[in-house]
Order: structure tokens, then sequence, then C-alpha cells
């Protein structure tokens, strides 16, 4: 992987902590983050079940998502998704879903990372593999 420097935990988390949607809306908690690993957690809500009664997949892409983005975080180029593919494993209802993600490559201008989402129970709930673009630092 290219060699970037560490921005700290404290400037990682405030940028992350500045999604409105996932952190607001959707109530997601930003429970770690470091170099190229990030670990959210989301406690389901009635508002975010779908038409059948479970969980809506847009919430677990959005969290798998922004554990992503937490990972890729960590330099001072900004890395914003450009290309995200996910497979859903299995339904859930109701408790605690975490969603932890790994950068697996980064070079200047690009980083993949991969996201697992679980129930609390450590039961895969989906898998997503994304790739980022850095932004360099104005």
């Amino acid at each position: 992987m290219a060699e970037v420097a560490y921005i700290g935990e404290e400037k990682q988390r405030e940028r992350m902590l500045a999604d409105k949607f996932v952190c607001g809306v959707l109530g997601a908690e930003l429970v770690e983050a470091g170099v190229g690993t990030a670990r959210v957690e989301l406690t389901l809500r009635p508002e975010h079940m779908n038409g059948v009664g479970v969980c809506q997949g847009g919430v677990l892409f959005s969290l798998a998502d922004f554990a992503f983005a937490a990972a890729c975080n960590y330099a001072e180029e900004s890395i914003v998704g450009i290309e995200v593919s996910i497979s859903y494993c299995k339904t859930v209802k109701t408790g605690k879903i975490i969603a932890e993600a790994k950068e697996i490559a980064r070079t200047r201008s690009t980083a993949v990372a991969e996201a697992r989402v679980t129930d609390e129970t450590g039961k895969l709930l989906c898998v997503a593999r994304g790739r980022g673009y850095a932004l360099q630092p104005r």
C-alpha cells in the first residue's frame, strides 16, 4: 500500500462525524477508527425496516459505505467513493448491526476496502467492496 501520513484519530473521527445522514438520520455510531480500519454500529429502529418488515438494504449499504469511508479517510487527502458492490446474505429485524471495514489496497490516487456487516451474534448480513478516489487537499 502507498505510504501516507496519518492525520490522527481525532481529525479522522471529526471528518467522519460530519456525515449528517449516517450519523444523524440513521443513528450510526463510529465506534473505532484507525489507519485503514473502522467499526460502526447501529441499533435498529422501526424506521430502518422495509415494507416486508426486515432491515432496508439501503440501511445496510449506508452502514457498509460509511465504514469504508471511515477506514480510508485517515490521511490528508479525502477518499470519495467511485464504485461499490454489495452482496446481501441474510435479513435482520431487530438488535444491533455492526460494520467492520478494512482498507486492502491503496495507491496515490485510489483506495480499495472491504466491509462486512453482521448482526450482534456475528451472523453475516452483507459484504461490500468499495473503491475510492483521493481528492488532494486544497
